[in-house]
């Protein structure tokens, strides 16, 4: 299996396989990782299980730094090294982050052109096409800078039906990247 993005097949590959080695027999790894805030540090961990969700792959550790259990994207996991202390054996919580958080219902119209995205992030039981080839999303789910930017890469082919303010926030950063990136005159 080929565990890479494009365009970085070994490294991706390398960092999964020490990854899953670690976890077999046991050995913390020091992580240098980029957080979502921009930050980036070193923790140095114990590595339970790798778990592919949403796209992307994930580890879930116990964080020798925090001391308590933690969820890392592989993807900005920017430096992996093995450390020779091993650990014992944990058993993992279940840390689907906010699964008791009620989030918003947030209904979204792509343009059939739009169609491979949609399909990409969301299930096909909650997509309804439209005659005209639309498609109509309505999908409990945090109304989070992702989601933004998920919306933003999509550009003239998504319409936030509701709730109101989400159309409000993406009419804000749309002009803000309108009025940073307009030319100079």
């Amino acid at each position: 299996m080929d565990f890479s993005r494009w365009g970085n097949e070994a490294f991706d590959n390398e960092k999964f396989e020490r990854l899953r080695s670690a976890i077999v027999h046991r050995r913390k790894v020091r992580i240098r990782y980029a957080g979502s805030d921009g930050s980036t540090g070193e923790r140095i961990v114990e590595p339970h299980k790798l778990a592919y969700k949403a796209n992307a792959w994930y580890l879930k550790a116990f964080c020798n730094v925090r001391q308590d259990w933690r969820i890392f994207k592989l993807n900005r996991i920017l430096e992996i090294k093995m450390v020779e202390e091993t650990f014992p054996h944990r058993d993992i919580p279940e840390l689907e982050g906010d699964s008791g958080r009620e989030y918003p219902e947030i209904t979204l119209r792509f343009s059939r052109e739009a169609a491979y995205r949609v399909y990409d992030e969301f299930d096909a039981a909650r997509i309804r096409r439209q005659e005209n080839g639309d498609l109509i999303v309505c999908e409990r789910m945090p109304d989070d800078a992702w989601l933004i930017g998920f919306l933003l890469s999509i550009g003239t082919q998504v319409e936030v039906l509701s709730p109101a303010y989400l159309r409000e926030i993406l009419a804000r950063q749309a002009k803000e990247i309108y009025e940073r990136n307009r030319s100079r005159e």
